[in-house]
């Protein structure tokens, strides 16, 4: 009896984690999956864009939700069309079945494309690439395992989530493609915390910087030089995002396309260790 009391236990106190992996469930008969087109690709980026990017990255990368680059291939059409359908228990994914088979199938062509395309394989060299880290100056602001600097995100487990063609974009144009995020929510800071915004203030001096803090009253903003700026939400004349904005420079034309190759290929190394 005090082994059943003991399973039984554990049973109830694994639940909860297998409930987050649970789909909420099968999606109802719906017609079989109609051929790819660039049509049906187009309208399902469309939508991807607008409900899905803001947790998986524009790329499908990976920023507050995971990396789905990979969810065709593990899954294949009818999986894919079951998990925007129904969601999944006890996650932040939640059903979109409200959408209707059509806008599902659409979503479920544009995903199979994510990683097939824009550079998403790492081809360069990850030895000459650390070469370029260091000679560009990124471990002014970057730091990777503890070493470096804190100006910008930390990058040792960057290749863990960011995909090679994520990297390529960001270091030719640092800020299009920054991931959303909640800065009052400790697990997403790291997404929200490098939105930058322009503020001015009551005396007509305008701040810019990245957001580090924020609440009803105030603004906290770490500048160019690093210094944290404190702006007062209610006395101030303006404050404005800046959403493609990015006080890390544009390596287009700095780099050869080479080098770039290579820094993506270093980048891609740096993973959680294990």
């Amino acid at each position: 009896m005090m082994a059943i009391l003991i399973v039984a236990c554990a049973i109830l106190a694994a639940a909860p984690f297998a409930a987050a992996q649970i789909p909420t469930g099968q999606a109802p008969p719906h017609k079989a999956h109609p051929p790819a087109t660039s049509e049906s690709i187009a309208q399902g980026k469309q939508i991807f864009d607008g409900t899905c990017a803001v947790c998986h990255g524009i790329d499908g990368s990976g920023a507050n939700g995971p990396n789905i680059q990979g969810a065709a291939r593990a899954m294949g059409p009818e999986g894919l069309y079951n998990r925007v359908w129904g969601g999944v228990i006890g996650s932040g994914m939640p059903s979109f079945s409200y959408l209707g088979e059509d806008k599902i199938w659409d979503v479920v062509d544009y995903v199979s494309t994510l990683g097939q395309v824009n550079g998403g394989a790492v081809t360069g060299d990850a030895q000459k690439g650390e070469g370029v880290y260091q000679s560009s100056g990124c471990a002014s602001c970057h730091s990777v395992d503890g070493k470096g600097g804190d100006s910008g995100p930390d990058l040792s487990n960057i290749g863990s989530v960011r995909a090679p063609s994520f990297m390529r974009d960001e270091i030719l144009n640092p800020g299009a493609n920054k991931p959303d995020g909640e800065p009052g929510l400790s697990s997403r800071a790291a997404y929200g915390g490098y939105r930058m915004y322009r503020v001015t203030l009551a005396d007509g001096k305008v701040v810019t910087g990245t957001r580090v803090d924020e609440s009803s009253f105030s603004l906290q903003l770490r500048n160019a030089r690093g210094d944290i700026v404190s702006v007062d939400k209610l006395t101030a004349k303006n404050i404005e995002e800046l959403p493609d904005k990015s006080f890390m420079p544009s390596y287009k034309g700095k780099l050869s396309d080479a080098q770039v190759d290579d820094l993506v290929a270093y980048l891609a190394t740096l993973e959680v260790k294990q």
